[in-house]
């Protein structure tokens, strides 16, 4: 065909159709990239609001001898905007973390029927979210509310759930609009494809339903009924950070006939989230933004690769070392970060290719960083502590001061034990040379070189401890100290990286407490539903023994945390559990939060669905489930130190905790 006959040639409507669409992609994304820069933006202003307020009133309170009026109530709206911000910036980079269980498994037209029956249920999440959070944030109630402090209108803190969520729909809408563009251009085989996938779609859906109605109309629990729907989005590759407000908000408004815990205000889910977040008064949740900042810091001026060599001074010379250095190092960034995935994120990059180099096999020396990594969250600056001592109150609560200090005897106990896993692996491998011991002069060295790094936890738990600080205030001097040391001392970290270094934690800050604020709804829900009633009715009539008690909850948390992150987890169950325990079985409150906090730790690195294993896999660029068979290693180990805490004496356990306390 000549090229004047081609040009001739008029596309078919299907090419029409596409270029379209593609325009429309194409306004959808400079729309999402100012929606983007906008968040950033806000995002900025957030962090230095929360954490500058909370800061600099430690300095007048504790220098000037003057504390700032309403700093509380600037710092708490603040954080929402930080929230619902770094949420939608996270959507925007891809960030949100999603099961692909389902979704890359089978054949084709299964794959596609599982990302439909997830993206719509997705869809039809964000259009309530929408419709609902622009009526919350204009009610009367939103528009004359105010604080009680500098009478700010919670308008402006409602209003952040508003904008997140149209931005959050933007971004998915530019995708849902660029996929549509690249079908349609692919002709009529593609949308075959299309509309079988729809079929299958449904037909999951309708699965679905129907088990649901049948476990209603058997009369089970509405709760077990949830959990398969649950269950079914997230192995459909749902957002994990949206499954909360999805199932949230099918218990109390129903779904398609069904009715699991009505209730009359459409807007109580949208309340339950803002009010845990701080809309009506300061939360010390926010000591989760000062903690990633101090982590992002550190990873970002290579503060903690002066951790890491300081445990290769330490124990490197061993046969095997860089997988001692890598526990030695978890002990050492636990103390910092409070966080499993951040101590992942942190050692995966520089242990994992060290590991290789030295002759692991790269999924044992992932293994190993994953099995490590869950030290962070029992440490003495554990964010799962912190959160565990906000929701869990009156006789049955602990003070978050002690419940820091209770994991130290376990992160010992998971210390020699992995460490003795370590050796077992190295024997069998059994190929490793000896390397000469670097010499006391160099570890010292190395060693002063930390003691800066090694200072941030002392300055958190010594604020605390000494009744100096509350944990927000600790956590902002730990975040302002960190950024001193990265700026000023080290100079490692230049002034116009900081923005982001500070973009990040906020993301990740949104990613976490979302969690927990949309694990609000539902715990609100049950709380009003009598569940905290019937679950103890249902233990105690199990067993009026202590010890078979802990063994109940202990496979009951084991088996919610293969599907529930652990945040979530801990949220919903922990204020039911812990009078349970307390009040009914005579345990010690802080004793019991540190068996609750670890157990539900342990899902992070449980296959098939641990988020660290997810995580590490990413970044080491191994297969998960080549990884989810090395990890078990590690997990039985884990569940070994686990059954030493729950059983041993309360004296003991938290022996260290009573003698620093």
């Amino acid at each position: 065909m000549s090229a004047s006959a081609a040009s001739d040639v008029t596309p078919g409507p299907a090419s029409s159709w596409g270029s379209r669409l593609g325009r429309v992609a194409a306004w959808l994304e400079v729309y999402s990239e100012a929606a983007a820069r906008i968040a950033r933006a806000l995002l900025m202003v957030g962090v230095l609001l929360c954490a500058g307020t909370v800061a600099v009133n430690v300095f007048t309170r504790y220098v000037l001898g003057f504390a700032i009026s309403g700093y509380d109530e600037i710092a708490s709206f603040a954080f929402l905007w930080v929230v619902w911000m770094g949420v939608s910036l996270a959507v925007r980079r891809g960030d949100v973390t999603v099961i692909t269980f389902l979704t890359d498994r089978g054949p084709a037209w299964w794959r596609n029927g599982v990302r439909v029956f997830s993206g719509v249920s997705l869809a039809f999440l964000l259009a309530y979210c929408l419709v609902r959070s622009t009526e919350y944030a204009t009610a009367r109630e939103s528009l004359t509310s105010i604080s009680t402090g500098l009478g700010i209108p919670f308008f402006y803190g409602i209003a952040s759930m508003t904008l997140g969520y149209y931005f959050i729909s933007l971004h998915f809408l530019r995708r849902v609009v660029a996929g549509a563009a690249e079908l349609v251009e692919r002709g009529r085989d593609a949308l075959a494809s299309v509309g079988l996938a729809l079929c299958v779609g449904a037909l999951i859906a309708s699965a679905v339903w129907g088990l649901c109605a049948g476990l209603l109309a058997a009369g089970v629990a509405p709760l077990l009924a949830l959990g398969v729907v649950f269950v079914s989005l997230t192995l459909a590759g749902n957002p994990i950070i949206f499954m909360l407000s999805i199932v949230g908000i099918i218990a109390t408004t129903g779904f398609a006939g069904l009715s699991f815990y009505q209730s009359a205000d459409a807007l109580s889910p949208f309340r339950a989230t803002q009010y845990t977040l701080g809309l009506q008064g300061f939360t010390e949740l926010v000591v989760v933004l000062m903690f990633l900042i101090v982590a992002e810091v550190m990873n970002a001026s290579g503060m903690s690769d002066r951790l890491i060599r300081f445990a290769a001074t330490l124990v490197g010379h061993f046969r095997g070392g860089m997988a001692y250095v890598c526990q030695v190092t978890s002990a050492l960034v636990s103390g910092i970060s409070g966080s499993a995935q951040a101590d992942a994120a942190i050692m995966t990059p520089l242990l994992v290719p060290a590991m290789e180099k030295e002759g692991y096999p790269k999924d044992v020396a992932a293994a190993v960083v994953a099995g490590a990594s869950i030290k962070g969250p029992i440490g003495p600056i554990s964010i799962m502590f912190i959160v565990y001592g906000v929701i869990v109150s009156g006789a049955a609560g602990a003070p978050i001061s002690k419940l820091l200090l209770s994991g130290l005897v376990a992160q010992i106990l998971l210390l020699l034990f992995q460490g003795a896993t370590v050796y077992v692996v190295v024997r069998r491998l059994g190929f490793f040379q000896k390397r000469p011991f670097a010499g006391v002069r160099v570890v010292a060295r190395s060693g002063f070189a930390a003691l800066p790094v090694l200072a941030i936890p002392v300055i958190i738990l010594g604020g605390i401890l000494r009744g100096v600080f509350t944990p927000s205030e600790s956590g902002a001097a730990a975040a302002v100290v960190a950024i001193g040391l990265a700026l000023f001392w080290y100079a490692s970290l230049a002034p116009r990286d900081l923005p982001r270094v500070i973009t990040l934690a906020g993301i990740e800050t949104g990613i976490v407490l979302l969690l927990v604020g949309d694990s609000a709804i539902l715990a609100g829900v049950l709380q009003n539903n009598g569940f905290g009633q019937d679950l103890s009715e249902f233990l105690t009539g199990i067993t009026d023994n202590k010890y078979v008690f802990l063994l109940v909850v202990n496979v009951l948390l084991l088996a919610i945390g293969i599907f529930v992150e652990p945040l979530p987890a801990l949220y919903i169950f922990a204020p039911f559990l812990a009078p349970i325990a307390v009040q009914g079985f005579g345990m010690d409150p802080t004793h019991f939060g540190l068996i609750v906090v670890f157990n539900l730790v342990l899902a992070l690195i449980h296959p098939p669905i641990g988020l660290v294993l997810f995580l590490v896999s990413s970044l080491a660029k191994v297969s998960v489930e080549r990884l989810s068979i090395m990890i078990i290693p590690w997990l039985l180990v884990s569940l070994f130190v686990l059954f030493l805490v729950t059983y041993l004496p309360s004296d003991l356990v938290l022996a260290l905790a009573n003698l620093i306390d």
